[in-house]
């Protein structure tokens, strides 16, 4: 009976005006805050990284990407406020032409500044109705295995970094069904996003189905309703998804893109930088950390494949396509001298490192090494 009443609301809440999605989401919490142990959750196995509960900011769509570069980019600084990007491989507008190199290249620097870039459908088909109409195999054919092939074949322009294999998918429109999920799940990614579920929050080292939360302006009126469920994310030890799409402030007007009248209706899912400031402020107040959905399922990952490959030998993981930041973290002492090495990111994962050698390698950006707080002796050139 409980599940079938929330089924029916999450139905009905798209016909209700902004301010019931403030309501539905508001029973919610307040059900949750009522009974916060009923909510908790239980992590599969501790992970020291993952010390503390915290926010993952979840952007879909990637016609959007010159919005989150230009206002996103300083609001969530490099390894500072991270943040997971769901893409495609085209635009779903300008006659869905595929990215530009230039898109392609704005991703990339999210991705060099710590945030996760993850799968989002190739073309942005609605997994559970192609599914339905097609066949799960034929909907993995078409939307899921083009997007990695595309992603493999795509390279910054002037660094010539790639995008990491991804770990994570969000469900386009959020649709889908249990059948999408065991198709996704493990073989292709360790999470996949969709939206509500009777519980809103996310446990550490979780595998399969993720819930988030639409903090979108069409969906939130009142950032007093998401600060109420990140109180309750901190009370339980848990990590709570913020989904949204376009970050633009509030004064821009969605006509300005000249995409047409048939993007009217995506122009209604925005959330401005002044909001999401507010919520990050929020979570310094509540020492909430800040994660990708990757990091919150567990998984370290890595710009570089040399350096990646190091680490599977450090730690005897040559099969597993996922490398668990608890097997990262507790290492003391890691020489990578010699390994052609060219960028650091993933290093950040081995929190209580002492001693690292980065003798002989390619290395100019030495930022991430901040990250390692217990860090003693460091060898370079």
């Amino acid at each position: 009976m409980k599940s079938t009443l929330i089924n029916t609301i999450s139905k009905a809440k798209f016909r209700f005006s902004p301010y019931r999605h403030d309501w539905y989401y508001g029973s919610i919490i307040y059900k949750m805050e009522k009974n916060p142990e009923i909510f908790k959750l239980k992590s599969n196995k501790d992970t020291p990284y993952l010390n503390k509960p915290g926010i993952s900011f979840s952007f879909d769509d990637s016609f959007r990407v010159n919005q989150w570069y230009k206002y996103g980019k300083e609001l969530f600084g490099h390894y500072d406020v991270k943040a997971t990007f769901n893409i495609n491989a085209f635009h779903h507008f300008e006659g869905q032409r595929e990215h530009s190199q230039e898109e392609i290249d704005l991703l990339l620097e999210l991705q060099a500044n710590g945030h996760e870039i993850a799968h989002h459908g190739y073309k942005h088909q609605n997994a559970k109705n192609y599914s339905h109409e097609k066949g799960l195999s034929k909907w993995v054919e078409d939307e899921i295995e083009p997007l990695f092939i595309w992603m493999e074949n795509q390279a910054h322009s002037k660094t010539n970094e790639k995008f990491k294999k991804p770990v994570t998918y969000a469900f386009p429109y959020t649709q889908h069904n249990e059948g999408n999920i065991k198709e996704l799940v493990p073989k292709y990614f360790k999470v996949v996003r969709g939206h509500l579920s009777e519980n809103i929050l996310t446990p550490f080292n979780c595998t399969g189905f993720a819930p988030s939360v639409n903090i979108d302006s069409k969906y939130f009126t009142d950032v007093m309703y998401i600060k109420r469920i990140m109180r309750l994310a901190k009370k339980t030890g848990s990590n709570l998804i913020f989904m949204c799409h376009s970050l633009i402030p509030d004064e821009i007007n969605w006509n300005d893109f000249q995409w047409g009248e048939d993007s009217r209706e995506s122009g209604e899912w925005r959330i401005s930088p002044e909001i999401i400031q507010e919520i990050i402020n929020e979570a310094r107040r509540l020492d909430l950390e800040f994660y990708t959905t990757a990091e919150i399922a567990g998984v370290a990952t890595f710009i570089d494949n040399n350096f990646e490959r190091c680490v599977r030998e450090v730690i005897s993981n040559t099969d597993d396509p996922w490398i668990a930041i608890s097997d990262l973290s507790m290492k003391k002492e890691l020489n990578l001298s010699g390994k052609n090495i060219s960028n650091l990111d993933g290093i950040q994962y081995f929190i209580n490192l002492e001693k690292l050698n980065l003798k002989d390698n390619d290395i100019s950006d030495f930022r991430i090494l901040n990250k390692l707080t217990k860090l003693k002796h460091l060898e370079l050139q």
